[in-house]
């Protein structure tokens, strides 16, 4: 029985987690395990090899690969979310392009899924290459972070409100005017109804992802305070009443993903820091309740705003953000790092938590040196420790071109490797 629950468990983490819906054959091959001198443990057989066999085709399946150790490893190296996406899959300066307009998409309909299928390979391929450790599907096919999960039940996207930017707190960001007049007019679909899960959003992705990498996999969903301030609210009584329904709505969905065997699954919150105050009135609150029961490694993603949406400088209230993360079942935090000029004291503000450190500043082009990096790493080391340190671009790198995006990717893996060797 516990062999036959260990092997459930862990095809579920594959990309053949579909066997478990079919009838297959299942061979054990043992290896004995000697109880050595000193050693008060019995002498064991461990599975040394399964081989499951679901009609002629053989699948082997190794417990314990190497790429699978990557998650045990300090100072792992991962995307925030998104990777660079190419200029035949969308017009970039098109983002904000409003809901219903698929302008931003370049290939025409009929094949805008080959598309952008080819675009995630590419993206996953340019990942593994520049040798990082936990691989995301580079968020290919969504139009923007917070729009692609703009889905559930309760919405009118068809009869868009006006989207209010009044409790929004940018003061530290030197906004371009003229995607500030844009932000201005921007129109969101209307809660009209109690809002409900449509079904799965990102499970597909998630398949996709995992049929194409062996490495550790990372999925990414919008979170649920931010996702009520992307809405126009004319249902619920407040925005708290709104982001704790979503909170149960998302829940479902990392469910899903969970259950299917997502590594790490991050919900993307900006507006902990656009609207610090609701953070840490109901915040925290919102992200048990999105998860709870999911058994994966999670975390919570918190930054600036895109780097090309204009100059940063420091906010003093961004550690209160951070603290009413670290108050929450998260396991990681992902934050925003490089391009404000944050110090290691900020890093005192999370807790015990894993922090997942933004060290690519994409509001440059020019390419990070990997001693740059090893040296912000090593700093960051005195406050956090080795096991608890991850390295990571500051956020998304979708409007990046790919030649800096993938240059910025392999110095962060050189840095990371030089800081590893030093701390060891």
């Amino acid at each position: 029985m516990k062999l036959a629950r260990a092997l459930k468990n862990n095809l579920r983490r594959y990309p053949w987690s579909p066997l478990l819906n079919k009838t297959v054959e299942v061979y054990c091959f043992f290896r004995s395990v000697s109880k050595e001198a000193g050693n008060t443990d019995r002498a064991h057989t461990s599975p040394l090899m399964i081989l499951v066999r679901p009609s002629p085709r053989l699948l082997v399946f190794t417990p314990a690969g190497p790429e699978n150790e990557r998650m045990k490893g300090s100072l792992l190296t991962q995307l925030v979310g998104s990777y660079s996406k190419p200029r035949w899959l969308i017009r970039h300066h098109r983002v904000t392009t409003p809901y219903g307009d698929d302008t931003f998409w370049r290939p025409e309909p009929e094949v805008l899924k080959d598309a952008q299928d080819d675009a995630t390979r590419l993206a996953i391929a340019e990942q593994e290459r520049a040798g990082l450790d936990v691989i995301t599907d580079g968020e290919e096919r969504r139009h923007r972070f917070d729009s692609y999960f703009l889905r559930f039940r309760g919405l009118d996207s068809t009869r868009l409100g006006q989207w209010s930017m009044d409790d929004r707190d940018m003061s530290f960001i030197q906004l371009d005017p003229a995607l500030k007049g844009r932000l201005g007019r921007a129109y969101a679909p209307r809660v009209v109804g109690k809002v409900g899960w449509p079904g799965p959003t990102a499970l597909e992705d998630l398949r996709f992802l995992k049929r194409h990498t062996s490495r550790p996999v990372k999925m990414t969903v919008l979170g649920p305070l931010t996702a009520a301030a992307r809405l126009v609210n004319e249902f619920y009584a407040d925005d708290e009443a709104l982001g704790m329904d979503l909170a149960s709505v998302i829940n479902q969905e990392l469910r899903v993903l969970d259950e299917e065997g997502a590594d790490v699954l991050q919900l993307d919150e900006p507006d902990f820091h656009f609207r610090a105050d609701q953070a840490c009135r109901w915040g925290t609150r919102a992200l048990d309740a999105a998860l709870e029961g999911i058994r994966c490694t999670t975390a919570v993603h918190i930054c600036y705003g895109y780097a090309l949406i204009g100059k940063k400088q420091v906010n003093p209230r961004y550690a209160r953000a951070l603290e009413a993360i670290a108050a929450s079942r998260a396991q990681q935090i992902s934050l925003e790092y490089e391009q404000p000029g944050h110090e290691p004291d900020l890093l005192r503000h999370c807790g015990d938590k894993e922090v997942i450190l933004g060290l690519l500043n994409l509001g440059s082009r020019e390419v990070e040196t990997p001693e740059h990096i090893a040296r912000r790493l090593r700093d960051a080391l005195e406050v956090v420790p080795a096991e608890r340190l991850r390295a990571a671009p500051d956020c998304g790198m979708w409007f990046l071109p790919r030649d800096v995006a993938y240059a910025k990717l392999q110095a962060l893996v050189a840095g990371a490797a030089m800081a590893r060797e030093s701390a060891t």
